[in-house]
């Protein structure tokens, strides 16, 4: 199997950095598929490449770096990497122009469950807990009391967060969410029981398997929240400089019967809800009374060691580093033919409707 590899980032030096701390971790570990990566870079130029220890890559326009892709016809599925906005939404779409599967959820879903409003609304009209909340925009006065979330609704990584405590923050907070994105959002506040991450992948049959859990410890952190610092460390956001922040988390988290079972309800019914492909994972908050409540969603993953879905799966003997991907890139490629053979036949052929072949399940 060859991979084409979705890399790099054409928004910030962060982000690009990001990417290429979980990239290589992927393709490190698969040397027994051949590998081939198109490199966004911060200027807005491409490249295509073997390895990104290639030191100076011929930098491309994005037509003449997707004409040399579409010229390899080796090449099996696209596995993003790409965590700025543009490159979970729109750049996923490359894999369409390219008529080649993708692993993981299309840029319409991404779209959706990076904006953290929009994906609340959507959980929570399908029966999923959330907090309370309020959309703000420039001007809007907070209606929330202390203690609440402030939150960009369209950023990772917890940039630009604030945990407000008291009225005299309100401002503070307000001015450094609005420095990532135009919307934030305003959140309760859950006192802390257990900070979770739950996800869910497809199996053949396609039926839902619900992963170990992973718990993380903020009892003794300063503030019971996770931070930017505690997931990637860096002195100055430059993409050399950046590594994983050490993290105090288990997996499989001590979970009793009756959590874990609205857990599962509640990964479920946001997968669905969310119209999520192939996996999806979410952080969850569960008050003292083991209440839990959805976060956020965070449905995209490397497949490198770290990810946190690898992490996760290996809370199961069962799963290896490797298992999930191969089974999701082998599944992908299946789908895709599928599609690719029903083009061919009378029967794919369709007079209405704007979507061709609402589903991509294989029969």
């Amino acid at each position: 199997m060859k991979i084409l590899h979705l890399v790099g980032s054409q928004a910030s030096t962060y982000y690009f950095g990001v990417s290429m701390m979980y990239a290589p971790g992927c393709i490190n570990n698969f040397p027994e598929h051949d590998h081939i990566i198109l490199l966004a870079h911060v200027d807005g130029t491409w490249s295509v490449c073997e390895s990104l220890d290639e030191c100076t890559p011929k930098k491309l326009s994005l037509p003449e770096a997707l004409k040399i892709l579409h010229e390899d016809s080796a090449i099996s599925c696209m596995q993003p990497h790409m965590y700025d906005y543009k490159g979970m939404v729109s750049f996923r779409s490359i894999a369409e122009l390219l008529d080649i599967p993708m692993i993981g959820n299309p840029g319409e879903v991404m779209a959706l469950t990076t904006n953290k409003w929009q994906s609340r609304a959507v959980v929570e009209s399908c029966g999923v807990p959330v907090p309370k909340a309020q959309l703000l925009r420039e001007g809007d006065d907070v209606k929330l009391k202390p203690p609440f979330m402030i939150k960009p609704c369209r950023e990772d990584n917890s940039m630009g967060i604030t945990l407000v405590q008291e009225e005299s923050q309100i401002a503070d907070a307000l001015k450094t969410g609005f420095t990532f994105d135009d919307e934030l959002l305003c959140e309760q506040f859950i006192p802390l029981g257990k900070e979770l991450r739950v996800g869910v992948v497809e199996k053949e049959d396609g039926e839902l398997e619900f992963l170990p859990i992973m718990e993380y410890f903020l009892h003794n952190k300063e503030l019971p929240i996770r931070t930017s610092k505690d997931k990637i460390s860096s002195s100055d956001g430059k993409a050399g400089d950046m590594d994983f922040a050490p993290t105090d988390r288990q997996t499989p988290a001590t979970i009793d019967d009756e959590l874990k079972k609205k857990l599962i309800d509640l990964a479920i019914k946001s997968h669905k809800s969310l119209c999520c492909r192939h996996y999806s994972l979410y952080d969850v908050r569960v008050d003292p009374d083991g209440n839990p409540y959805f976060i956020e969603a965070s449905p995209y993953c490397s497949f490198s060691p770290k990810s946190a879905i690898v992490c996760m799966s290996r809370g199961d003997e069962k799963y290896g580093d490797k298992d999930l991907f191969n089974r999701l890139a082998n599944m992908a490629v299946r789908e895709h033919e599928h599609i690719r053979a029903s083009r061919k036949s009378e029967d794919g052929k369709q007079v209405l409707g704007m979507r061709s072949l609402p589903s991509l399940k294989v029969v």
